[in-house]
């Protein structure tokens, strides 16, 4: 049966690997699962932030608003409701 899963070796600093260790035994798991988990939490936040950034450009769009103009916006807005 072949192999369901692929290797990735690489480096880390020393004090890194030692919150791996720590929090893997907290969580009474291996650091490769420790791992995995992390990095499908940040794919999944990457492709959040992708969607947020496409659906801010095309709201941006419609509206007619400058790219140039988002921060006078931002502050004008931030003014009046803070």
């Amino acid at each position: 049966m072949p192999r369901t899963t692929k290797i990735l070796n690489f480096s880390i600093p020393p004090d890194l690997f030692s919150e791996i260790e720590r929090i893997s035994k907290e969580k009474g798991t291996s650091r490769s699962q420790l791992l995995k988990e992390a990095l499908e939490m940040y794919i999944a936040s990457q492709n959040r932030w992708k969607r947020i950034r496409s659906w801010g450009e095309e709201t941006r769009k419609k509206l007619g608003i400058e790219e140039s103009d988002i921060d006078i916006l931002i502050h004008e807005f931030r003014k009046e409701n803070y």
